[in-house]
């Protein structure tokens, strides 16, 4: 169909009737840019009032009211509708029918192809659930180990600081019972020393006494034998000796006596030098054995919050499934439903917009 004729002039409301006219005779729907092209100028701000004027007498125009003559005569048909009217508008229904197919078609197509993208997202998000739980449950698992191995560790610590407490009590208690038995050993030399010591007064005291007594015997019996002399010399001279020998035993009894309490303080010494050792050690080995549980326990706490924030993390994420597992059934819903509505239903001729 020839083309209108452009003027200088404004577009009118008949260059727009005249245009859609022509539009629906060639079986396309009047819109806007259709109008405007076919005219050859025109804003749709123009365009746009008198198209929906068109629209609004359209119904007017195809009900007719001529008489069955005149509008033979006038190459209507027996409603008044102009033939050519008509032929247009059951091509523009054909045409409008199609379009809304096809457009309901890709619709649908793009909503499936949506719903099979989403139903593999859905597949993707539930093998990394699945990946998640089973990461989870291995971390759990190990955190739960851990905790565990923790425990353990702790309690044998304790065992061991327990051990080790009743050790340091044994040595104290051992080196208590030998300093006892070292300073009654102590005592015992000095008594003996004491008692040697007495021993070896009254035997001088005896001895002097003795003395005197031979001395006073002597002076009694000066007029006696040289032989008595010579006895009473020899006995004197067996009883000094005799004298000499016990004090060199007693010397030596208190050597002896002094040396063995020497060896009891040097033992003494050497046993509260070990316990003194061993307390020291003992105390280190608790700094370190306490230590170790403080770290112990502060990793137990770190792997106890770690479990918590990976429940919660999972939490979340299970929420988050079950809401995109709604939307997909909400939406697959929706799609059976157009489906059901799809065959039968003739589509409407939308007004464009302005």
């Amino acid at each position: 169909m020839a083309e209108i004729q452009q003027f200088r002039r404004g577009v009118q409301e008949e260059d727009v009737f005249r245009a859609a006219d022509a539009l629906l005779s060639e079986g396309l729907r009047p819109t806007i840019e259709r109008v405007r092209l076919k005219i050859g100028r025109g804003s749709p701000n123009t365009v746009s009032p008198m198209l929906e004027k068109w629209f609004g007498t359209l119904s007017q125009r195809i009900a007719g009211g001529m008489n069955p003559s005149a509008n033979l005569a006038a190459g209507n048909d027996a409603d008044g509708v102009p033939v050519s009217v008509r032929n247009a508008t059951r091509l523009l229904w054909e045409t409008a029918r199609r379009e809304a197919d096809d457009v309901q078609r890709l619709e649908l197509e793009g909503a499936r192809a949506a719903l099979e993208e989403a139903g593999n997202v859905l597949a993707v998000g539930q093998a990394g659930l699945a990946q998640r739980e089973a990461a989870f449950e291995q971390a759990r698992a190990s955190l739960d180990a851990a905790f565990v191995s923790s425990q353990q560790a702790r309690e044998t610590l304790e065992r061991q600081l327990a051990e080790q407490a009743a050790e340091l009590a044994r040595l104290r208690a051992a080196s208590e019972q030998e300093i006892a038995r070292l300073n009654a050993l102590l005592q015992a030399s000095h008594a003996s020393k004491e008692l040697l010591r007495q021993e070896q007064a009254e035997a001088l005291a005896a001895r002097d006494n003795d003395v005197k007594a031979e001395r006073e015997r002597h002076a009694a019996q000066e007029r006696h034998s040289h032989e008595e002399v010579d006895r009473a010399r020899q006995a004197s001279k067996q009883l000094e000796a005799g004298l000499a020998r016990e004090q060199q035993q007693r010397i030596r009894s208190e050597e002896a006596a002094a040396q063995t309490l020497e060896a009891g303080r040097r033992m003494l010494r050497e046993t509260q030098h070990a316990a003194q050792q061993v307390e020291r050690e003992l105390r280190d080995q608790l700094t370190q054995q306490a230590s170790v549980l403080a770290q112990a326990q502060t990793e137990g706490t770190a792997l106890a919050h770690r479990l918590d924030d990976l429940g919660r993390q999972l939490g979340e994420e299970k929420k988050a499934h079950e809401g995109t597992r709604a939307l997909l059934a909400s939406a697959l819903t929706t799609a059976r439903k157009e489906d059901s509505r799809k065959g039968g239903i003739a589509p409407k001729i939308r007004r464009p917009k302005a």
